[in-house]
């Protein structure tokens, strides 16, 4: 009889290799050769005595079987992690390894020295942050705990999501810009100016802004410059490229410095809300609580303190 860590190995190569869509890219998302998978689902099929997955060189199919075989995988795999976490519930210091995805501004202004912070003060436990354009891709690779921001609800699924703050929108642009330039008094005005664009919330040529008694406005733009890289916004205000669009915390320092200046005061772009995002609470370990309240009180203290 074949040994139950076997079958049990066998399994979790075909719950892989169907989530990623296919052995190559279960390979790559895994680190796991193409050929160690294909040998565990075939020796699945053999003992199982039914295909699980059809093959052929256009596409990959999963049978009817294979469907219900993979569905009770899924559930194997969720009581294992919870055992898992059970055991390293009961370890009072944080131990193993941490993966943690982020937007790349969030991580070279907070989060990274967060992710230093908690490994020093936390021996056992090593940490792999991961930064990204800050769009949607919820768990595209293996993480445990994802900071994603969004400006719309978050869709109905299975990952558990903490708010963690409002982020709060800005216009600023260089002293050295705003100075060769006429000062625009209304949104439409922002039309005539030269601007940096971002393009997470896009259209990054057609602005939206608020304001708390005058409404809402949108105004069509022309970038001189866009990215998805909000760090590279900010040095692009700062080298008086454009007026643009960046969250008050991001280029508080900046302001009060006096080399960028708040454009148009009272209309802002919307807020941005970030989560922090996670599988399940069952399943967050130790080390990724401990972290995800470290996250939370930084950013309870971000929300309160003024550009």
């Amino acid at each position: 009889m074949e040994p139950l860590t076997g079958v049990f190995d066998d399994l979790m190569a075909l719950v892989a290799v169907v989530e990623a869509g296919g052995f190559s890219a279960a390979s790559k998302q895994f680190d796991i050769p193409v050929s160690r998978l294909s040998r565990r689902v075939a020796s699945l099929e053999r003992q199982l005595g039914v295909g699980l997955l059809a093959r052929n060189t256009r596409k990959f199919e999963v049978t009817e079987v294979g469907w219900r075989i993979y569905e009770h995988g899924l559930a194997m795999r969720s009581q294992a992690q919870n055992a898992i976490s059970i055991a390293r519930e009961s370890v009072d210091e944080p131990t193993g390894h941490l993966r943690v995805q982020c937007p790349m501004a969030l991580g070279t202004s907070l989060v990274g020295s967060l992710a230093i912070e908690f490994v020093r003060i936390h021996p056992r436990v090593s940490l792999s942050l991961i930064t990204t354009d800050g769009r949607s891709s919820a768990f595209s690779d293996p993480v445990d705990l994802l900071i994603q921001p969004t400006t719309k609800a978050l869709a109905d699924s299975s990952l558990v999501a903490r708010k963690l703050v409002d982020s709060h929108y800005q216009l600023v642009a260089s002293t050295t810009l705003l100075a060769a330039l006429p000062l625009p008094s209304a949104p439409e005005e922002l039309s005539r100016c030269p601007v940096v664009g971002w393009t997470f919330p896009a259209p990054s040529s057609r602005w939206r802004l608020d304001h708390p008694s005058q409404g809402s406005a949108e105004v069509n733009v022309q970038p001189r410059l866009t990215t998805d890289n909000l760090m590279l916004v900010k040095e692009a205000a700062l080298a008086g490229l454009g007026i643009a669009q960046l969250p008050e915390v991001l280029c508080a320092e900046e302001v009060r410095a006096g080399r960028l200046q708040v454009v148009l005061p009272g209309w802002a772009p919307p807020s941005i809300a970030i989560h922090a995002l996670f599988p399940s609470r069952r399943v967050l370990t130790p080390a990724g609580r401990a972290f995800l309240e470290m996250l939370g009180k930084a950013f309870l203290v971000l929300g309160r303190v003024p550009a």
